[in-house]
C-alpha cells in the first residue's frame, strides 16, 4: 500500500521536485548569456505613472472575470510599487524589483508572500531556449511562516501575439513552481503559469496560469483510490490597453 501512493503522489510533476531535492536543495541554474546574434529582450524602465490593463477570463468556462489595471505608484531605487484594481475598485498592491520580479505579492492561487531573494519571474535580457531555476524563500506577512518555494522557468522562443491592445512580438517565458506550503493532508501548490513578455510594452501582454494540489485525506473512496487533486482557478489576462512612458 505504501508504495502505490508513494506512485500516485509522485504523478504531475512533484516526482521532478523530490528529484531536485535529492540532488541538493540549495541548487541554482544560472540564466547563462544569449548566445552570438541572438535577438533580446532587456529590462524595461519602469516609471511612476506607467499603467496595464487587462481583460481577465475564466479558463474553464471563458466566462468573464473583470479589468485588471496595474499602475505603477513608485518608482525608485531598484523598487515598483503598483497599485492593482479590478473595474475601478483597488484591491492590492504588489512590490516589486525594477526588472519586474516579486519583493512581496501573491502566489497564484495563494496568499501573499515576500520573497528573499526576489521572486524570479524573469532574468534578463530575455532570450530564445533561456532557463534559470531557483529556491526562494516565500514568507506569509501575517503568519510569519516561510516556506522554500521552487521556480524552474524556461524561455521558449518569440512569438507574434494578437490581444485587444494591438499585436506585439513576445517572448514567452514558461514557468513551473512548487510552493513548498505542505501542511498536514495537503501537498504543496504545483503552479504552471506562461507570460507573454513584449519589450515595445515593458510588460507581459498576455498571460495565463492555474496550480493545483493534492489533498491525501481525500479520495475516490476505495482503498486503492489515488487521493484526490484539487485545482485551483485558472485565469487568462490579456492586455487591452497601457502606457508605459
Amino acid at each position: 500500500m505504501t508504495g502505490y501512493w508513494l506512485r500516485t503522489l509522485l504523478n504531475g510533476g512533484t516526482l521532478a521536485l523530490v528529484s531536485s531535492l535529492i540532488a541538493g536543495c540549495a541548487t541554482t541554474v544560472e540564466p547563462g548569456r544569449p548566445p552570438p546574434g541572438a535577438a533580446t529582450a532587456s529590462a524595461p524602465t519602469v516609471k511612476a505613472g506607467d499603467y496595464w490593463e487587462y481583460a481577465v477570463r475564466d479558463g474553464y468556462t471563458g466566462l468573464p472575470r473583470g479589468l485588471y489595471r496595474y499602475t505603477v505608484r513608485q518608482s525608485d531605487a531598484g523598487r515598483v510599487v503598483v497599485d492593482l484594481t479590478r473595474d475601478g475598485e483597488r484591491i492590492d498592491s504588489y512590490v516589486y524589483t525594477a526588472d519586474w520580479n516579486g519583493l512581496e505579492h501573491p502566489l497564484r492561487n495563494l496568499q501573499r508572500f515576500r520573497y528573499a531573494p526576489p521572486y524570479p519571474a524573469y532574468a534578463f535580457p530575455l532570450y530564445a531556449g533561456q532557463q534559470w531555476r531557483s529556491v526562494v524563500s516565500s514568507t506569509d506577512p501575517v503568519t510569519g511562516k516561510s516556506y522554500r518555494t521552487h521556480v524552474h522557468a524556461n524561455v521558449v522562443g518569440w512569438r507574434r501575439i494578437k490581444v485587444p491592445a494591438g499585436e506585439f512580438d513576445a517572448l514567452e517565458v514558461h514557468r513551473r513552481v512548487y510552493a513548498g506550503n505542505m501542511e498536514f493532508f495537503r501537498l504543496q501548490e504545483e503552479i504552471v503559469e506562461t507570460d507573454w513578455y513584449a519589450p515595445a510594452a515593458g510588460f507581459a501582454v498576455a498571460s495565463e496560469g492555474t496550480s493545483s494540489h493534492i489533498d491525501t485525506s481525500r479520495g475516490g473512496g476505495g482503498r486503492r483510490d489515488p487521493p484526490l487533486r484539487v485545482r485551483g482557478d485558472w485565469l487568462i489576462a490579456e492586455l487591452v490597453r497601457y502606457s508605459a512612458k
